[in-house]
Order: C-alpha cells, then structure tokens, then sequence
C-alpha cells in the first residue's frame, strides 16, 4: 500500500505535467488507511471538531477502527454523509450566517476528498485567485492590487449574492467531470452536496449550493469559479490596449521650456521650470489608445481594476453580470457593486481602504541625491479609521480609558495575554497599510490604559501600584534608557520566562506575512500524536494493546488547574498533557473511561 505522501505526489505531478490530464481511478485512493490517518493529522488540533454534529459525535475518543469501518463502507459504496447541523452566526451587517456542522467522520472524509482534489486543482487555478489556498491570503490579493494597479481610474466592486448557498450542483458536477473520469468518486462528492441539514429538529435536503462550514467547500467554491477567473482572464485580454500612455502635450511643453533656458543660461528660471515639471503628470490621462484591466478575486469577492473611462466599466459590469447569470447561474450584488473613481473615492476591500496617491504629490532622492517622482499614482492600503474607532468602543468612555470589567475572572498572566493577542492579532492583519503606524498607535494608547485598568479593578489597587508592581524595565526603542511597562514572570520546566504587554512595533512592513495561509492544510506538527497512535501502547498505563483512542480536549489551559474529587492532588492525565503540551493523549479504553467518569486512580501532588 503507497503512502500518503506518495499518492498526492502523484497526483500533484500529472496535473503540472499536463493541466487537462484526465483521472480514471481515483475512488481506489479512498481504500487507502495512511491517507485517513493524514487527513486526521491535519484537522486533529482545530477547536470545532469538540462540536458535536448530528450523530452528538465528537473527534473525543477517536480510534483506527472508525478508520477501517469507513473504508469498508466506501468499498461497499454504502458510505452516506449524514446531514450537517445547521446553526447561524452574526454578520457585520446585523444578519446572520448559516453554518453547518457536520459529523467528525464526514470531516475526515472531506479531508480526504480535499487534500485529493486540491492536488488535482490547485495547479491550474488562475494566479489572481486568493481565496482558501495554499500560500495565499488576503495579504497576498492585496499586495498584487498594489502592485499591479498603479495608475487605475476606476474599480469595480464585485459581489456575487449568496455565492456559497447558490452553486448550481449540475454545473459543479458538469466542470468535475472535464478532469475526473471517476463516477464513484464523482457520487461520493454528489453525496455530500446532497447531504442536506438538520435545523429545529427537521431534516432539509440541499437543492443548491455547497454548505458552508464544511472542510470541502472552500475548494469546491473555488473549483467552480474558477471559470469565472478564466473568463475575466480573456476579458482584460481583450480590452488591453497600448504599450504606454503618450506624453501630455502641456508636460511636452514645459521640458523644451526648461532645455531652452539652460541653453540660455538661465539657470534660475530652469530650476523653477524644473520643480514645477516634478508636479506635473507627464502621461497623458486622457489617452484613449491605452486601456489596462486587472482582476483580483478572493472567495466571492472581486475587483476589477480599469485604466480607462467609466464607459468601459459600465460595459465590463454588464458583460460580468450577463457571464454569471448565463453560466454559473450567480447573480451580481446589485447593493454591493459599485463603479467607483479612485481618485475621488475609496474602495473598501477585505477590510481595507483602497486609495490612489495624488500624482506627483510624494518625491524622494534617488542615490545620486537627485529628485525623482516616487509613489505617482500608485495604489495605497490603508486602516479604515471606522475600524480602529469600532474596535475601541469597549476600551474607551469619552476621551478615557476604562476596564475591562469581563476579564478580571482571570489571572493577571492571562489577562496580559488576551491583550497581546488582541493588538498583535490587529496588527498582524493591517501591516501592509500606509497608515498602520498612525492608527494601531491611537489604538494602542487606550488599550494598554484599558489593560492597567482591568489588573487594578481586579486587585483593587490604583494603576499607579499596577505599574510598581508589575512593571517591567524595557529599553526605550531610541536606546536612549528604559521605561516599565506591565509585564509578569512565572515558572516554567526551563525557568523563569517575562511576558509584557505587545511592544514589538508598528511598522508598516512592505511584503505579505509568509504564514497568513487561509486554506485547511497541515500548520502544526502531528507526527507526534500518529507515532504515539502507531505505537500500540497507552501513554497513561503504558498497557500494549490494539484498542487505542484518543481522548481530546478543547482547551489545554482550561485542564492545567484541574483537581480530583478527591482532595487537592492533580490528576495525571492532566500532568502529562501539561508536561507534554499537548491537547491528546493516546490511551487504552479502559484509561479514556476513567478519565471521562473521574475515577482514574493514579494522581500526583499538587505542589
């Protein structure tokens, strides 16, 4: 039997060596344990799999045998997904979005049916789709704006309605099946498609649209417009025009103005000429022989970037309208499409604020110490300043900082620790803008205060005291001494360790964060846990047995101070996940009921 590895290896190469390769016998794959046992690997540590779906099934207590039963039911093709459990959360705009949760072991076989297709697709998807794929992030589509942009008039702010909850099956199937020559593989994703949802307790079936939630949707999202990109992709094609804009007529004018007064020796008048021409556009912005189009998606939402009239954007909107309605059956988002002049307006994208620099309003030296135009016209990211504003409300009353009063139930470390990964998190998603210094600044004033505040309110002390007591001396980034800031020290197995509140600068950084991936790949190590699996021994009792499971848990912080019933002795289990830092243990059956029913014996002192 060939290893994971080398089966998506396989498939990932035939389809770089020949983008229309066709796959005959894909559904064999799924007889394949080692790729379970990956997609396990890949989805063992996210939080979600603690939801119980229908079945009130978690991953808690996962063994090799759900493995096995599954692929003996795939053989039979008697494998079934059992409906998702609907449950809505809240949009930003006060709506709500339905989500679906479904079972552990449906999970697992998504993972599966993913990593195999995303080996299949992800080759041939179009370089400006970002959306839930390897190595690409919302950072990424913003950086090509950009970077690709510079210069765009006009933008056309795309929004397909309900895209998720309207992919038409038929159409899906119809664009699978150009590449896999597999109809049981080809069934199993119908299957899922065709799963349906439970919701107050009443089955629905799933006419349309692929379920949000699931570990398959993303990809099979992007498989499907993916044609959308293809088409855009001949449209920009198409209207692309010129090499260059011609040389504006009054720019022409004033550089002959200043070679005539240098050949006169007017060097004064040639100097005023020459800071007025660094002012001037030299392109002409009305040449109606250069045309460029450019397209970035990310999931369902779009831009078409046009250098141009809002003509041509008008004809662009409708003819992407018309492509959608007539061959994906989606519809454009009337409310939320818009043809915007950049220069005039801007353009909120993924969070961000899009803007045009004003021509000619930024110079800087070039290494000869000469003037030269820098930023001209070219595209800016910025914070919205809404965002910050929103984002302090509970921080700020009026022009003060205030506590967070819900936080001090927990310890200071903790406290210091849900503070820095609020601003690291902030900061992490909006370094690319040209403003992040600026506004993160205004943000962090109020929520450092906010976090003096909440360890004071907690300790009934002033936030002077908070200072003397947990302050911790840093070096002022100047080098010109040091300055305390709150911080707390604590014991570790390796020693003593200092956490203080997020200090780690602001700056504006130029390129996309490398680890910002959206898509479900493999971010953590879990060989650990398969070896441990593999092994055949308990890691409680050390028992050598076949009859292995895996008791999870959601949090690892929230067993780290848990007590037996009795007396205040810690239990082992909950010493060895901590020691290990790890939110599985490999144990026998008879362990992982103890655990579950509190009765296992062995326990240590809590010292």
């Amino acid at each position: 039997m060939q290893n994971a590895d080398t089966i998506l290896s396989i498939l990932e190469k035939q389809t770089i060596n020949n983008k229309n390769f066709e796959y005959k016998r894909l559904y064999r794959n799924l007889f394949n344990a080692d790729l379970f046992v990956r997609a396990y690997g890949n989805i063992q540590s996210k939080p979600g799999n603690m939801t119980p779906g229908v079945d009130n099934k978690t991953i808690d207590g996962f063994k090799m045998q759900w493995i096995e039963d599954t692929i003996n039911f795939l053989k039979e093709e008697k494998y079934y997904p059992l409906p998702a459990r609907r449950v809505y959360i809240p949009k930003k705009n006060g709506g709500k979005r339905p989500l679906g949760i479904p079972a552990f072991m449906d999970k697992l076989v998504q993972e599966v049916l993913r990593m195999i297709l995303e080996k299949i697709y992800e080759p041939t998807f179009d370089a400006n789709s970002h959306g839930f794929r390897p190595n690409h992030s919302c950072h990424t589509a913003l950086y090509q704006i950009k970077k690709t942009c510079k210069g765009t008039n006009w933008i056309i702010e795309g929004d397909i309605t309900g895209c998720f909850d309207n992919i038409d099956h038929e159409i899906l199937m119809k664009i699978l099946s150009k590449r896999i020559k597999d109809g049981r593989f080809l069934e199993l994703i119908r299957r899922f498609l065709k799963a349906g949802y439970f919701e107050f307790q009443k089955k629905r079936n799933s006419i349309s649209g692929t379920p949000q939630g699931g570990i398959l949707s993303p990809l099979l999202a992007n498989i499907y417009l993916n044609e959308l990109d293809i088409y855009m992709n001949k449209l920009c094609t198409q209207y692309n025009k010129g090499v260059r804009r011609k040389q504006s007529l009054e720019y022409h004018r004033m550089v002959c103005n200043r070679h005539n007064y240098l050949k006169r020796g007017k060097k004064k008048e040639a100097k005023r000429l020459h800071r007025e021409i660094l002012q001037t556009n030299p392109a002409d912005s009305f040449d109606t022989n250069y045309i460029r189009v450019k397209y970035v998606r990310y999931a369902d939402d779009f831009l078409v970037c046009i250098i141009g009239s809002k003509k041509l954007s008008e004809e662009i909107k409708l003819k992407l309208k018309e492509y959608l309605k007539n061959n994906l059956k989606l519809e454009l988002n009337q409310q939320k499409t818009f043809i915007t002049n950049l220069k005039n307006e801007k353009v909120k994208f993924l969070g961000y604020e899009l803007t045009k620099s004003q021509e000619n309003s930024l110079q800087t030296r070039d290494v000869t110490g000469r003037k030269k135009r820098h930023i001209n016209g070219s595209i800016q990211l910025l914070v919205p300043w809404q965002v910050i504003t929103d984002k302090l409300k509970p921080f700020k009353k009026g022009e003060k900082a205030v506590g967070f009063p819900a936080r001090r139930n927990l310890p200071v470390l903790d406290i210091i620790q849900t503070y820095n990964a609020e601003i690291r998190g902030l900061y992490q998603y909006y370094c690319l803008a040209t403003n992040v210094s600026r506004e993160l600044a205004r943000f962090q004033y109020y929520h450092y205060y906010s976090l003096a505040k909440t360890i004071a309110g907690k300790e009934n002390i002033s936030v002077k005291k908070v200072h003397d007591k947990y302050g911790v001396e840093i070096e002022r980034k100047d080098r010109t001494g040091t300055r305390k800031i709150i911080g707390y020290t604590y014991n570790t197995y390796k020693g003593k360790r200092t956490i203080t509140y997020y200090n780690g600068g602001l700056k504006k950084v130029d390129r996309p964060i490398s680890d910002m991936s959206d898509t479900f790949g493999n971010h953590f190590k879990s060989g650990q846990l398969l070896q441990k699996l593999a092994s055949d021994c308990c890691e409680l009792c050390g028992t050598k047995t076949e009859r292995l499971e895996v008791h999870h848990i959601k949090k690892l912080k929230d067993i780290k101070r848990k007590y037996s019933k009795h007396g205040k002795r810690v239990l082992n289990w909950v010493l060895l996940m901590s020691v290990i830092n790890r939110k599985t243990l490999v144990v026998c059956e008879e362990c992982h009921k103890e655990i579950h029913n509190g009765t296992l014996k062995k326990s240590f002192p809590n010292k």
